[in-house]
């Protein structure tokens, strides 16, 4: 639930301007579209009737799903104190949605229901359709775009919340990004220990929390249990597929310092010309292009989350100026870094 919602004068004389070029007795409407672990997706518009229960300042129409209490599945985000349970469960609806780049500082557990999106996890594109089962960890920087119109159940959690003696099994997931398209069974499986875990923490029964932790674990493990019978037929890597994981996972690790392919072909001790050919054999992209690309994102979740200047984050980023920063951020999304914070910048901060 929304407690407090604040317009600053500015913001009210914009409103008013906007108004006062539609018909008499126009009112603007903010909305949620849709939203997750990155944020609501706002909707704004104007509209000439008011519902009964939308909440109204001056000509300013509030709807209701912005400060509506006890969501039919999932837990109120702002009534909820994340911070004292470790958890939290949503549902999440998005219509023709992209969302900025993010990074958590807790765990990300998402079922697809049904819809199409890609989320994009550090320097990996992922194509996701329903019936899918997919962790993100602390530390990873994603983004997402629905096509159409989706559902998802997303379950957000700190590793405190987790059973002891789980380090084995979050270590492997960390190992194994990858998300797991589940059959039917598995999937009515998955979806109902969803919907138990929704149920221990509105009815609030003796343990729950207890019960829920125990939910979790087993949706970790099924999930592992997926992931190894999909890939038991790649456990032999070839010498390719070794270097295209090692070449990724060093992007992660070194991408603030090292923007050549020289600098990976170096640790790598194989020359920039190999290492070039077997990344666009293996993946169909460049190997400067991935290195751009998580450079790329980095600067986006700046722009996006932090109020650093550009110089700040030209040197955090290890470029010589702002002005080289805007020319290579420029060249790949084809507008200024300031101009991308004016059109991108998050307001709110995560639970």
């Amino acid at each position: 639930m929304i407690k407090e919602i604040k317009f600053t004068d500015n913001a009210l004389k914009q409103i008013g301007n906007l108004l006062s070029k539609k018909d008499k007795g126009s009112f603007f409407r903010i909305a949620i579209k849709g939203g997750g672990c990155s944020g609501f997706q706002y909707d704004f518009s104007f509209d000439n009737k008011q519902e009964d229960d939308d909440l109204r300042h001056e000509n300013i129409i509030i709807d209701k799903n912005l400060y509506a209490k006890n969501p039919h599945f999932g837990m109120d985000i702002y009534a909820e104190d994340f911070k004292t349970k470790g958890c939290v469960l949503l549902e999440n609806n998005g219509i023709g949605l992209k969302g900025v780049p993010i990074r958590c500082a807790y765990y990300e557990l998402t079922l697809s229901i049904k819809g199409d999106s890609k989320r994009h996890i550090n320097q990996h594109d992922y194509d996701i359709s329903a019936h899918t089962l997919q962790l993100v960890v602390p530390g990873d920087i994603h983004s997402f775009e629905y096509s159409g119109t989706t559902l998802e159940y997303v379950l957000l959690f700190e590793e405190e919340f987790l059973e002891k003696n789980l380090e084995e099994l979050i270590f492997f997931h960390k190992q194994h990004p990858q998300y797991t398209k589940l059959d039917n069974d598995q999937f009515k499986r998955v979806k109902e220990l969803y919907e138990q875990f929704n149920l221990e923490y509105k009815t609030k029964k003796s343990d729950y929390i207890k019960f829920s932790r125990s939910i979790l674990t087993q949706l970790l493990y099924l999930l592992k249990r997926e992931k190894l019978s999909k890939s038991n037929k790649e456990i032999i890597q070839t010498r390719s597929q070794q270097i295209t994981n090692q070449f990724l996972s060093l992007i992660e690790q070194n991408f603030q310092f090292k923007k050549s392919i020289q600098e990976y072909a170096d640790i790598l001790e194989i020359t920039p010309k190999y290492l070039s050919e077997i990344i666009k054999n293996s993946l169909g992209e460049s190997a400067l292009y991935l290195i751009h690309k998580r450079i790329i994102k980095e600067l986006q979740y700046f722009l996006c989350y932090s109020n650093m200047t550009i110089k700040q984050i030209a040197s955090c980023m290890n470029f010589k100026n702002s002005s080289e920063l805007g020319r290579f951020f420029k060249r790949y999304e084809g507008i200024t870094p300031n101009m991308y914070r004016i059109n991108n910048q998050v307001i709110h901060s995560l639970p």
